[in-house]
């Protein structure tokens, strides 16, 4: 893009689903304010005075990205003032008890189990993100009341303690980027917790998923080296909303209790494991799915028909497996399906026609690239994709929720881009590396929203259409390995957001397009097109060569006997010509006769004369 910049769970498109970072409040940002005359309690005061003596006379650790100078964060925390108002720390709005502390980007290594946290009895809210730490404290244990726990971006190495799972008041538990390579003996299940969300994306953890607390309603393992199969007593958490484990490597039958989780499961993300076999799943019309994302596993048999029923169905990533199916068209009747992505598998047939006129109406991304896709391009779904067409209402955001993004792998720009975040007004169109016959219709230009277009690698034909020029927000176009003819249209200089432009191995003739965008583009953007010529190639369009040419043929017509702009216009010419001629000359020797005469007789008349004056000298002297 220009800079694509704009534009790619993961997937390829393709989706990949990570968690937020963060449930647990800036605490900088939510100080409450105490009223007059109450403050917090003294021993609490004291418990933060001497934290941040001790956060002040540690060095500051020069691998820990953005970290602050000791101490810089805390200059409100000061004797004279009510700790309530310090920055970082959250009193209760009541009682003004501590009930929240963040120290995130302070260097706590070696500190953390031997400041006074266990003198802050009410804490609710602990955020050490990035600070340094290398184990999780221990100090944890003895704070009952603790909700909220986030350690994530330390150095936290070892197991999961099983003593986390039996913090009754803990719900949201955050150790994502660490070193954790496995899990703690869980206490003998059945056990009560109240952990709804456990985040433990990018660490090290091997071996198989655990048995878990039912009550935990976010999930992320993703990340990680896991192995074996999904236990079965992961259907039995049924309040899970969000699943992803995706980038592991588990393997064997995705387990067809997952189904009973479709009234609650919001998202799925499987993506890049190593799962086998059908999707035997029959969703039912409570069926709940926005996400449900398999790219890159090796799943065989067809696309399940029962997804119709999930009618909050925003993306579905199946690239990359081993569906042998057709075209999923009663996909369309989905309201709110906006990215579909069945790339690299071996779908076949012609895309047909739709059911209604209302089919996809959402859709913005579609990749169905590296298939076996037959017969014309489908012009008739071209012209119903709304929101490929007509800018609806809505702000720019990116696609997801509060606990996890949307994201996506695709080629675009000519090279393959992973871990993009899917915005809410991205829209592409691949249908590359298929069989597709035919001339690329006018109606794709109505396509105005489109930022991807790639339809390399048919059998397409004819001129490339004129239409496209109206594609104004188009970043990258590739149109190579067809067999299409013509000129490239000059119109296409409109297209100023254009960065990466591919209309190699055609059949193209005539000169490339001088200004704007073109003026970037390099050799391999026309390769294989032996009809072209200017800038950047090296053959060059030769101007004088056809103005040369352009004489020769004047000439030639005049010199041609046969030809009706011969002789019969040089007799005319002529016979005009030499009256006049004829009447110039007889003018021009007249007047110069009759100026001979007046010289001679003018010469005669002053001879006399002298003679006449050399007689009356001899009289005189006589």
């Amino acid at each position: 893009m220009i800079g694509y910049w704009r534009i790619a769970c993961c997937f390829s498109f393709l989706l990949f689903l990570c968690p937020a970072n963060s449930s647990f409040t800036p605490l900088s940002q939510t100080s409450s304010h105490p009223f007059l005359g109450q403050h917090c309690s003294s021993s609490e005061k004291t418990a933060l005075l001497q934290l941040k003596r001790d956060l002040s006379a540690a060095k500051p650790e020069s691998s820990i990205p953005f970290q602050p100078s000791s101490g810089s964060l805390l200059t409100s925390w000061k004797h004279n003032t009510d700790c309530c108002s310090w920055e970082s720390v959250n009193c209760h709005e009541v009682t003004k008890h501590v009930i929240g502390l963040n120290l995130s980007g302070h260097n706590l290594s070696g500190l953390v189990n031997s400041i006074k946290f266990l003198n802050l009895h009410y804490l609710e809210r602990l955020n050490l993100v990035n600070c340094n730490i290398g184990e999780i404290p221990s100090f944890v244990q003895k704070l009952g009341g603790l909700v909220e726990l986030d350690l994530s971006i330390n150095k936290i190495h070892g197991k999961v303690p099983k003593w986390i799972w039996l913090l009754e008041s803990l719900v949201y538990l955050n150790l994502s980027n660490n070193f954790l390579d496995g899990f703690e003996a869980p206490p003998s299940a059945p056990f009560l917790s109240s952990l709804t969300s456990l985040d433990l994306t990018s660490n090290l953890i091997e071996g198989s998923i655990p048995t878990l607390p039912i009550s935990i309603s976010f999930l992320s393992l993703a990340k990680n080296k896991l192995t074996g199969e999904i236990p079965v007593s992961l259907c039995s958490l049924s309040n899970l909303t969000i699943l992803d484990a995706c980038y592991n490597y588990m393997s064997g039958l995705i387990p067809k209790c997952l189904e009973v989780l479709g009234d609650t499961l919001i998202v799925l993300n499987l993506r890049k494991n190593r799962f086998s076999g059908l999707m035997p799943w029959k969703f039912t019309k409570e069926c709940s799915l926005k996400t449900l994302n398999l790219y890159a596993n090796q799943l065989t048999g067809k696309i399940p028909m029962s997804l119709k029923h999930c009618k909050r169905l925003q993306v579905l990533d199946l690239g990359d497996n081993q569906i042998n199916d057709t075209f999923p068209f009663w996909l369309g009747v989905l309201p709110d399906l906006r990215v579909l992505i069945l790339q690299s598998n071996s779908l076949r047939g012609p895309i047909g026609e739709p059911l209604a006129s209302n089919d996809f109406p959402m859709l913005q991304i579609l990749d169905l690239s590296s298939n076996y896709f037959t017969g014309h391009l489908p012009l008739d779904y071209f012209a119903i994709w709304k929101s490929m067409r007509i800018k609806l209402n809505g702000s720019l955001m990116y696609m997801g929720s509060y606990y996890y993004r949307e994201w996506m792998s695709i080629t675009s720009k000519g090279q393959r881009m992973d871990d993009i975040n899917i915005l809410t007004i991205f829209n592409v169109l691949d249908l590359s590396n298929n069989l597709f016959e035919g001339e690329i219709p006018e109606v794709i230009g109505d396509l105005k929203l489109l930022e991807v277009l790639n339809l390399s690698t048919n059998n397409l034909i004819g001129e490339i259409p004129l239409s496209l020029s109206k594609l104004t927000l188009l970043e990258s176009l590739d149109l190579s390995k067809n067999k299409l003819i013509g000129e490239i249209p000059m119109k296409l200089l409109s297209l100023t957001f254009l960065s990466v432009l591919n209309l190699s191995y055609n059949r193209l003739e005539g000169k490339i397009p001088i200004g704007n965008q073109f003026s970037t583009f390099a050799n391999d953007s026309y390769e294989g097109n032996i009809g072209l010529c200017g800038f950047p190639l090296s053959k060059k369009c030769d101007d004088v060569e056809d103005h040369q040419s352009s004489g020769a043929q004047r000439e030639s017509i005049l010199s041609d006997p046969i030809s009706p702009f011969s002789w019969k216009f040089a007799l005319v010419g002529y016979g005009c010509g030499a009256p006049v001629g004829v009447a110039i000359g007889y003018i021009l020797f007249w007047r110069t006769k009759r100026c001979t005469k007046w010289i001679e007789q003018s010469f005669k008349a002053k001879k006399r004369q002298k003679n006449e004056q050399n007689r009356r000298r001899r009289r005189k002297f006589k």
